[in-house]
């Protein structure tokens, strides 16, 4: 392939290695901890499917895994909260992945929560962001739930984005200056 020429696209399944689920990965995508519940039912999970869908109102879409138990958590409580993870929260972000993680709020030591939210809801301590959100619609998209929720508190932290590419979290992206990013 040369400067003036596109890559050839074909049709899913044709090519060796061009799945879509692997081409996927190739999309550069942040990482947050969705938490909900509250005493020992809290709860959280590892995303990173999380993005703006509405500015006005402010929405956000995230897609779960059918059958999940952070899902069935999340949908019985009346709010969670979305914490973007920084660089140095990977511990975090693995955990949260791990299949036979903890319920409560004794799964992590007492310093890694910040607090609860407006509406009681225990939110990571060093986040780059957290955002407050009520479900408002659940669409059931092939073998996943994409939960569209209104934001109804924000908050904005410090630190660089930890983030997912190719399958595996990258925590030294280029951060622009506070000059820059006022431009």
């Amino acid at each position: 392939m040369n400067a003036t020429s596109p890559p050839q696209l074909r049709l899913v399944g044709q090519v060796a290695g061009a799945s879509p689920r692997l081409t996927i990965r190739r999309f550069l995508t942040s990482v947050a901890v969705l938490t909900s519940g509250d005493g020992e039912v809290v709860q959280g999970i590892t995303v990173s499917t999380l993005a703006l869908a509405s500015v006005s109102p402010p929405m956000i879409s995230v897609a779960l895994r059918r059958g999940s138990r952070a899902l069935d958590v999340l949908l019985d409580t009346p709010a969670f909260v979305a914490n973007s993870l920084t660089a140095q929260q990977e511990p975090l972000a693995r955990h949260f992945a791990r299949p036979d993680r903890g319920y409560g709020l004794g799964q992590l030591p007492s310093a890694a929560w910040a607090g609860v939210s407006a509406q009681g809801v225990p939110m990571l301590a060093g986040a780059a962001a957290w955002l407050e959100c009520r479900v408002d619609h659940v669409v059931p998209v092939g073998d996943h739930q994409l939960l569209l929720a209104r934001v109804v508190g924000a908050a904005r932290g410090t630190g660089s984005p930890l983030a997912n590419f190719d399958g595996l979290l990258h925590a030294q992206l280029p951060m622009p200056s506070p000059q820059e990013r006022n431009q």
